[in-house]
């Protein structure tokens, strides 16, 4: 008797009164057919970045690769119809995949009960960005391009305690994610990486070798969560900062924070009766660094006190000078240099969230 898969379903999809149609995978599918070919049985959504990895030799790397245990519980995030994840399985003691798409589902549980592998795993259907992951010790997954950089951050900077996780990713985004100091990749993205992570670049992966064939080539990534548990800054604070110094990473540190804009912003952060007047303009994708001539500038600076904005200014402008860090360019600055000069900031009263 075939045992059948663990399959988890959000509530609001049980009290539907609708299902959702699913197209039923065939027998023939499931036996007689290449285990990783892709029949075209069903239309793949591409701006869901739904592309099927289907050469064995890279799948079989991939698992070896990631150094997958025994005791392993393995976390798959977009297991698809299941050639990465029929591999986990026969690898570790247990996978849990999360699928938000219901015709993967299908074919993903109905071939592993036909592989009589079901009692190893447990499928999640639904939004991997809007749940809480049960426990995992390590994660391996073609992650869907579009949530690489937020399910990533939400590993790392979540409550999860793993040991490695091995992503297959956009081969752009792969080498800016693990680009080091001094690289012309390095970015923001690889500084708060690497806050908390380290991450190597294991191989490159062809895009003839999916279904559909993507745009662009991927690469597989390791990212190995430090095993230090403080993070040695304010998160938050942190994060606030990078996304200041990285907004223009090849202008000098000086440059960087004489903009008009930049001081402003900073000086309400910063100001003790006036901290919480800004919100989410150093969280969000706003350009800090152009000179704000507008009318809505204009307005703000008849708000402030102008005295008390130029010795805030002069204030920023003597902690670079104090570390040494006037002349600087972050994309070549290592974060523990990053930190000295955080720390420094926050200590002259100068805060980024």
């Amino acid at each position: 008797m075939k045992t059948p898969v663990r399959l988890l379903i959000p509530t609001s999809k049980l009290l539907s009164s609708q299902k959702p149609h699913v197209t039923p995978l065939s027998q023939s599918f499931l036996l007689h057919t290449s285990p990783d070919s892709w029949d075209r049985r069903f239309p793949l959504h591409r701006p869901r970045g739904q592309h099927i990895l289907t050469n064995p030799r890279v799948l079989d790397a991939i698992v070896r690769k990631a150094g997958v245990c025994p005791d392993d519980s393995v976390l798959e995030v977009g297991p698809g119809t299941g050639n990465l994840t029929v591999r986990l399985l026969g690898a570790a003691r247990h996978v849990t995949a999360v699928e938000i798409d219901e015709r993967m589902v299908e074919a993903l549980t109905e071939r592993v009960e036909n592989l009589g592998l079901s009692h190893k795993l447990t499928v999640i259907r639904g939004d991997a960005m809007k749940m809480q992951f049960p426990y995992f010790s390590t994660c391996v997954a073609n992650i869907p391009y579009g949530i690489s950089s937020p399910l990533i951050a939400k590993l790392l900077f979540g409550p999860y305690q793993f040991r490695t996780a091995t992503f297959l990713l956009q081969k752009e985004f792969a080498y800016r994610l693990t680009a080091l100091p001094g690289d012309s990749e390095y970015n923001r993205l690889a500084a708060n990486i690497r806050l908390v992570a380290e991450a190597e670049l294991i191989m490159d992966v062809s895009k003839r070798d999916f279904a559909p064939v993507p745009k662009v080539d991927s690469s597989l990534v390791t990212i190995r969560p430090k095993n230090d548990s403080i993070i040695p800054v304010d998160l938050k604070e942190w994060l606030g900062f990078t996304r200041v110094c990285f907004s223009k990473k090849n202008k000098t540190l000086g440059a960087i924070f004489k903009q008009k804009r930049m001081i402003l912003e900073l000086f309400k952060r910063s100001g003790s009766e006036n901290k919480n007047l800004i919100t989410g303009e150093l969280e969000n994708n706003v350009d800090l660094d152009s000179d704000g001539e507008g009318e809505s500038e204009e307005k703000e600076l008849k708000q402030v006190d102008p005295h008390e904005l130029c010795l805030f200014k002069e204030k920023i402008g003597k902690v670079l000078e104090k570390v040494g860090f006037n002349e600087k360019r972050p994309s070549k600055i290592a974060n523990e240099d990053l930190s000295c000069l955080l720390r420094a900031f926050n200590q002259e009263g100068v805060f980024f969230q």
